[in-house]
């Protein structure tokens, strides 16, 4: 039987076919599966803080797209307005115009009315009506996603800038004195019209009625959000302490009975006045006696 001979590699021949680096030990695979876990739990969080940054102006916001009441149906007499056009000639705001009659006591005065942050114009109409009897022409309207006005979600800026929208319809469309256009917030509305009356110091006075405290201080957060940096995700403050203490404007603070008074009243810059309203009559007298005091010439 012919002997097999083997063949002998030369020196430094190196096999192709054998593994060419040493495979890699169970340490560094654990830490690749870690690392990888890890990137992934990163972005789960991001991806968390991204959506509650989208989604948290319905913890501001209870925004309704209904209209089920107007003024006539209290029996008054009013127009619809459609204002601030787009560059597109989009008209993005819907509000009222209530008129006071000719020989009302404030005849040439208005009031702008800034509602809470829920429901739509026709939640205000009860208090519209009562501001009717005062013998003021009256002016409300809906931000941007309330009501008929453009459907958006709105936010602290949004409805800073529609105030504003509504404050120059008064002056430049309807040519109405700036010295003549109260500001009322109500609730949410109360940090909008101080926000308002800041920009617009002309206005001779400024009512805010329930004012709500900073959004960060009352609402109530569900408790798996505290992982979350809610304080840098948060972009909604609407917080006029700031804005009051500096603000000169004559103010009065309205609050219901069952209200906390008195919260944004001690910051608040003279000339100031605060009433606790326990009935519709105490309102309204509140209301006459600030008016009668600080609008020009009533």
């Amino acid at each position: 039987m012919a002997k097999i001979k083997r063949h002998t590699p030369p020196p430094g021949w190196k096999n192709p076919l054998a593994p060419q680096q040493p495979l890699a030990s169970a340490r560094w695979l654990l830490g690749g599966v870690a690392a990888t876990v890890g990137l992934a739990a990163v972005c789960v969080y991001i991806t968390f803080c991204l959506l509650f940054w989208q989604g948290q102006w319905q913890l501001v916001f209870k925004p309704s797209r209904i209209i089920t009441a107007t003024p006539a149906t209290a029996g008054m007499k009013f127009d619809e307005i459609s204002f601030d056009a787009t560059e597109t000639g989009i008209l993005q705001l819907n509000g009222w115009w209530i008129p006071a009659q000719p020989n009302a006591p404030y005849a040439t005065d208005t009031l702008l009315l800034l509602h809470d942050g829920s429901g739509s114009l026709s939640d205000s109409l009860p208090q519209l009506q009562a501001l009717h009897t005062l013998g003021i022409n009256v002016f409300a309207f809906d931000y941007r996603g309330f009501g008929k006005s453009l459907d958006i979600h709105p936010s602290e800026a949004t409805t800073y800038e529609d105030a504003g929208a509504a404050w120059r319809y008064l002056t430049d469309t309807r040519h109405l004195s700036p010295s003549r256009i109260v500001l009322d917030g109500v609730g949410l509305g109360a940090a909008i019209a101080a926000e308002t009356a800041r920009r617009h110091q002309q206005a001779p006075a400024l009512i805010l009625e329930d004012p709500l405290p900073p959004v960060l201080d009352s609402l109530h957060f569900d408790a798996r959000t505290h992982i979350l940096p809610i304080r840098l995700l948060f972009h909604d403050r609407f917080d006029p302490t700031d804005t009051l203490a500096r603000l000169r404007t004559p103010k009065l603070m309205v609050y219901s009975a069952h209200q906390a008074a008195g919260r944004y009243y001690a910051v608040a810059a003279e000339p100031k006045q605060q009433a606790i309203i326990a009935n519709g009559q105490d309102y309204l007298n509140s209301l006459r006696s600030f008016l009668g005091k600080y609008l020009p010439g009533a």
